[in-house]
């Protein structure tokens, strides 16, 4: 019984407790409810602006030289002399001798035409007082010259010594000619590239000696892409001479950048079949600024050949661009803007070129467009978004709005 009643007991003070409890909940006042403010999201914008541009298209190239030699010999024999400046890298001027091959048998292969010749003018010295003598005795027998045989008159064998004394010419000429190319001089001013050979080696005709190549003005080949050749001044296929289309050239030098002045002088004529671009041909006069001391910069430093070098060519002028950082852009040409009235919306803009970090527009905006820089995942277009920058007007446009509805409010309540 007494187990009995301890139950009914607890069964009770449960019972009573949840009572309690739900009474608590029935009686417990209601929380205040605040209106919800749904708050636009806040934007960056950038405001477009209209402007003049001079393009720069940016290519690369290996710095060349215009007239590259390769140095041969044309007789055999030992080098006897070599230049100072018969190195790799050495500067020398037109007409400096650069080379000398032992020309000992050479001289004496002249005195031997000479000889030769003296002996064949001798000669025909003979055979044309022998013909004289000959006619004169034709004509005292009284018959016509006309009707002589050549042997008579001995006409072939002055023929024959006036062709000995031509062909001794010849060989005298010939001699000589192989003296001189005993002498290897420079054609003109240039640097040595390589060099192979030295003093007392033996070269055989048709040896390589050296490489040398013309330091007078270097050039760049730089591919261009045909989007490229439409903001540039594309110089003539066939022009030669210097461009007004300047170039600027950039490289590192002794751990500075350093720059060139270049000039675009000609289009070549083919286009790469493998990557289907096209080359111009810049050229810089002086590129070691050698020839030109007085006039060069004393710090211009030296365009060595071979270097590789980054060129800036001024292109063509366009006015009414507005230029806008890449990275703003959804797609190749569409751009989230903000209108006059806050509303956000996707605009397809008319895209003139694009670049690595900036891409330049014409057409495609609206009066009162701001572009917005703040990335947005999902746009809806129409929504309204907040302007950093432009609060303060928002909010004093808003506020105006509100007290003019309040305003209104108070003239529309009815007069008690």
């Amino acid at each position: 019984m007494n187990k009995q009643k301890a139950t009914l007991v607890g069964i009770i003070v449960i019972v009573v407790t949840f009572g309690i409890v739900a009474t608590l909940f029935k009686t417990k006042p209601a929380a205040p409810k605040k209106p919800q403010e749904t708050k636009a999201p806040l934007v960056e914008v950038l405001v477009p602006q209209s402007e003049t541009v001079q393009f720069e298209v940016t290519s690369h190239g290996v710095v060349q030289p215009r007239t590259e030699t390769s140095l041969v010999s044309e007789v055999s024999g030992i080098v006897q002399k070599v230049s100072e400046q018969f190195v790799a890298g050495g500067y020398f001027k037109q007409g400096e001798l650069l080379l000398k091959i032992d020309p000992t048998d050479y001289q004496v292969a002249v005195e031997q035409a000479k000889a030769r010749l003296s002996s064949a003018k001798a000669q025909y010295a003979q055979e044309k007082a022998r013909s004289e003598q000959a006619q004169k005795e034709w004509d005292l027998s009284g018959r016509s010259r006309q009707n002589a045989p050549s042997l008579a008159l001995r006409e072939p064998f002055l023929l024959e010594a006036e062709a000995n004394v031509e062909s001794a010419k010849a060989d005298l000429k010939r001699a000589e000619q192989k003296l001189k190319r005993t002498v290897i001089r420079a054609p003109y001013d240039g640097m040595v590239k390589s060099k192979n050979t030295d003093v007392g080696q033996f070269v055989a005709t048709g040896s390589q000696l050296g490489v040398t190549f013309a330091i007078d003005y270097a050039e760049i080949r730089l591919p261009l892409t045909d989007q490229d050749l439409a903001f540039i001044d594309i110089p003539a296929v066939t022009q030669q001479s210097d461009s007004t289309t300047p170039v600027t050239l950039e490289a590192k030098y002794a751990g500075k950048i350093h720059q060139w002045q270049a000039s675009l002088v000609r289009m070549e004529g083919v286009v790469d079949q493998n990557s289907r671009v096209h080359y111009a041909v810049a050229r810089v006069v002086d590129p070691y600024s050698i020839l030109n001391q007085q006039e060069s910069e004393s710090d211009q430093a030296p365009l060595k050949m071979g270097t590789f070098v980054t060129a800036k060519i001024s292109g063509v002028e366009m006015s009414g661009l507005v230029k806008l950082p890449r990275e703003h852009f959804r797609n190749l040409s569409e751009v989230l803007v903000s209108n006059f009235e806050n509303e956000l919306f996707l605009r397809d803009l008319n895209v003139v070129r694009a670049e690595a970090d900036m891409v330049y527009v014409k057409g495609g905006l609206e009066p009162g467009d701001k572009i917005v820089v703040t990335a947005i995942e999902s746009p809806v277009q129409g929504m309204k978004v907040r302007l950093e920058g432009f609060e303060e007007e928002n909010d004093d446009e808003n506020s105006s709005s509100d007290d003019a509805i309040a305003a209104g409010d108070t003239q529309s309540q009815p007069r008690h």
